[in-house]
């Protein structure tokens, strides 16, 4: 990282929204199309997740505030979602950040944040899930093989 960058908050330093926007477009029609990982989103509309991605990005990354859902850890607290799981979503991430050209140092910045929520999401077990709401299910879906 060069001097100039040094007080550039990552946001900036991407691209800003623009960015944001396309790498969760490219990110989400792969996850969508995905037969195990896109049971997990399917009564969700795709570009309700990818607006609240980009709008929770671009408050991590250090842009506008304008994120006002739940964070990761509560938002995902009713998934079993294993490392497999964790690892495969992270490999799209991967595959979108350079479809869109983010640079080396980029990505790396920005999959250090994504990795920050592994911990709180990735569970052993179904019994580690916790309900949000009182009509909430438990979501564990099968690997498809």
């Amino acid at each position: 990282m060069n001097e100039d960058q040094i007080d550039k908050s990552l946001y900036d330093f991407i691209g800003g929204r623009d960015v944001l926007e396309k790498v969760h477009k490219l990110f989400y029609d792969k996850v969508y199309k995905d037969p195990w990982l896109g049971k997990y989103f399917s009564e969700i509309d795709q570009n309700v997740i990818e607006t609240q991605q980009t709008d929770f990005m671009s408050q991590a990354m250090g842009g506008p505030a304008c994120y006002c859902g739940k964070l990761p850890i509560a938002a995902h607290k009713h998934m079993l979602i294993s490392e497999e799981l964790f690892d495969l979503r992270s490999t799209y991430l991967k595959q979108s950040l350079d479809e869109v050209g983010v640079s080396a140092e980029g990505q790396s910045r920005w999959l250090k944040i994504d990795q920050a929520f592994k911990n709180g999401i990735v569970k052993k077990s179904r019994d580690e899930c916790e309900l949000r709401y009182k009509t909430d299910e438990i979501l564990d879906f099968k690997k498809c093989a």
